[in-house]
């Protein structure tokens, strides 16, 4: 009885605590693909630092305001829907990085690094590059 009142009192108190830092980094790093294939303007924005740089396979360099313009005459450039492989991620204080290979819909295997900042308890993507996938 005793052990069973135990394990009831560690299940509740362990469901309280939710995701790990480095589940919701990886999280934040699955919508923010996501939202950039399907070019959701106010979800990228709210989820994009305003210092965002990304580095594209080419070796461009992208600020946000070229990837997510405010005028919105003008389209989001979109991405094609692309999953993490087998992603790792790391906090280091306000800051979390995942690197993971992405597999597109369309095209090669990338690598991708995500830089995140914790910003009011959310994590806003800070840079993003992108490189051809060795083989």
């Amino acid at each position: 009885m005793l052990i069973r009142a135990a394990l009831c009192l560690l299940l509740v108190v362990t469901t309280g605590f939710g995701q790990s830092p480095t589940d919701s980094l990886v999280d934040a790093a699955k919508t923010w693909l996501k939202n950039v294939s399907v070019g959701s303007r106010v979800e990228l924005l709210s989820s994009t630092d305003e210092r965002f740089l990304a580095t594209t396979p080419a070796g461009d360099v992208l600020v946000r305001e070229r990837l997510i313009p405010s005028d919105t005459s003008q389209p989001v450039q979109q991405l094609p829907l692309m999953e993490l492989d087998a992603p790792l991620a790391r906090v280091i204080g306000e800051t979390g990085v995942v690197m993971s290979r992405l597999k597109p819909s369309a095209g090669p295997v990338l690598n991708a690094t995500f830089v995140f900042v914790r910003r009011q308890s959310a994590w806003k993507l800070a840079a993003i590059h992108f490189s051809p996938a060795g083989r």
